[in-house]
């Protein structure tokens, strides 16, 4: 939802949002969403998952802003609603917790209340969050706009419905990512708890998920047949919201990935984040048998995919720390990490935790793709950064999430 129409309609439904504090609640009822509502994906959907395969007692629901979304999941023998409707205000309210990956607004967060609230969050982050933001104009001063906003809209944050900094469970990684948003999401009411994110799950052999071969590669197997599979996933920039060019202004020659793709049996995939409409991919109208551009709609949840890919090429994305968890090759595409840095502040020095090669150009990336397949020397700092960043390396955290909710329900 556009945020002009989140806050219309925080005023339409502020009744409903107050009487959600004193309905009763279902300890056995959960509510499930991620990514703004716009899909099934994220670590939310591997708890839905676990939660329906393993733990019949929890009626668990998923909400979703897309009709879409919702009858993917209906015909699957799901439950699920629009938030947005008659039974998605319904079941928030009676709901015993909510559980998203981004912010309330995942799900129908006029009607929550109560609720226990669960943030699963999206990845163990190299960017500055929340109050560690050195410029956030919602919840820090603002030097361009004065103190004045900056304390009103922190007054609001305490009380706003789609505030989402309240928490009852907030998951982590490792404890080295829990310190970091024990910081980024200061707020007496949050416990942070080291589980590992459900989502990785799925990068392993586990029982409960039904595991096959990636849909998306079985019709690119139709076409060509390859060995490696290269995947580019760089991250959101938020940079005053201009069409950001990591292809062309970098030296990206679709002949030259072309001829050495063929030359590897690879195909090269690339992904932009959810968020990122414009990437300037100088490719999307030119047909290719080695590369290819994966739409969000074309697939949704990477996981499955991502436990195929053979090689990760990113740039701050959180996803390489999940990636470390299978000790395969990453090359880093820091492009403009000069212009990142300055917009959005790092926690850590870029080059003591990414642990793989770093490439300034598309050049040295081909370059670097072929010297990694011959040669892959960085087996050991890839495990020791996973050990950092991931306390557990199996296929549980579900499950360890699911312990945690229990606890304080």
């Amino acid at each position: 939802m556009p945020g002009v129409v989140k806050y219309l309609l925080s005023i339409v439904f502020l009744p409903i949002y107050c009487i959600s504090f004193i309905v009763a609640r279902n300890r056995n009822l959960w509510v499930f969403g991620s990514w703004h509502g716009q899909k099934f994906a994220d670590s939310p959907k591997y708890l839905f998952l676990y939660i329906n395969k393993n733990h019949p007692e929890i009626r668990a629901i998923w909400l979703s802003h897309r009709a879409r979304v919702v009858q993917e999941l209906s015909r699957k023998g799901y439950e699920a609603y629009k938030a947005i409707s008659l039974k998605g205000f319904l079941y928030s309210l009676s709901a015993g917790c909510a559980v998203v990956s981004t912010g309330l607004s995942d799900i129908n967060c006029f009607a929550l209340g109560k609720a226990k609230k669960i943030q699963l969050w999206h990845g163990t982050t190299l960017k500055r969050l929340g109050r560690d933001r050195e410029r956030n104009p919602f919840l820090m001063p603002d030097r361009r706009k004065g103190k004045v906003r900056a304390t009103i809209a922190e007054l609001a944050n305490k009380v706003y419905p789609l505030s989402g900094f309240h928490y009852d469970v907030f998951t982590a990684a490792s404890e080295e990512a829990k310190e970091k948003f024990s910081s980024a999401f200061r707020d007496k009411k949050n416990r942070f708890f080291v589980t590992g994110y459900p989502r990785n799950d799925a990068l392993f052999d586990t029982v409960w998920l039904a595991h096959r071969r990636c849909d998306y590669l079985d019709n690119i197997r139709k076409q060509v047949s390859f060995k490696y599979v290269i995947t580019y996933l760089p991250t959101q920039r938020r940079m005053g919201r201009k069409k950001v060019d990591l292809f062309a202004k970098y030296g990206f020659d679709a002949s030259e990935a072309e001829q050495v793709l063929e030359s590897l049996n690879a195909i090269f995939i690339i992904k932009s984040h959810y968020l990122q409409k414009v990437l300037g991919l100088p490719i999307d109208n030119e047909p290719s048998r080695r590369v290819y551009t994966l739409a969000d709609d074309e697939l949704p949840d990477i996981y499955p995919f991502l436990k195929e890919t053979d090689i990760l090429i990113t740039d701050y994305s959180s996803v390489y720390f999940d990636y470390l968890l299978l000790n395969r090759p990453i090359i880093f595409a820091p492009f403009d990490i000069e212009e990142y840095t300055r917009e959005e502040g790092l926690y850590y020095d870029y080059d003591e935790v990414t642990p793989g090669p770093k490439a300034k150009n598309w050049s040295e990336i081909f370059r670097l793709i072929r010297e990694i397949i011959e040669n892959d020397h960085w087996k050991q700092e890839r495990e020791v950064t996973c050990k950092r960043f991931n306390k557990f390396m199996d296929n549980e955290n579900s499950k360890r999430v699911f312990k945690a909710i229990k606890e304080i329900l």
